[in-house]
């Protein structure tokens, strides 16, 4: 049972993934020299987790839902930065093959969290049902 958003399996993957990209770019000088890039691949990597965590807050499942294709969004933009440090000689494809799966793993469970609160309504606030 879901109770905080870290019991999230989406925020799990997303906080996973951002940790990866943290300790990649401690690894490769070259990533933290490309100022420009790695603040694009930094900043997209904490906005996964941060927009699911502020879906879950959320108490209408529509509202959730626009966080959580934001974060979706985020965890792509993640994936395609990694594939640009490719392109940019700060790593290679070998080395990135894990924080690839890590993000597209991320990506699909994200999706499948957005289609649940796009197709659910949430619970009845607390001050509609006066019994809880």
């Amino acid at each position: 049972m879901v109770q905080r958003y870290q019991d999230l399996v989406c925020w799990q993957l997303a906080n996973d993934l951002k940790r990866e990209v943290y300790a990649l770019l401690v690894e490769s000088p070259s990533a933290r020299r490309d100022l420009d890039f790695a603040n694009q691949l930094r900043d997209a990597a904490s906005s996964g987790p941060a927009n699911i965590s502020e879906a879950f807050s959320s108490y209408r499942h529509k509202e959730s839902a626009r966080y959580t294709r934001i974060a979706k969004n985020s965890l792509t933009e993640t994936h395609n930065h990694l594939g640009d440090g490719v392109d940019r000689g700060h790593w290679t494809a070998e080395r990135i093959t894990n924080e690839l799966k890590l993000a597209e793993r991320a990506i699909g469970a994200t999706t499948k969290w957005m289609a649940y609160l796009s197709s659910s309504e949430g619970p009845s606030p607390k001050w509609q049902n006066p019994s809880t």
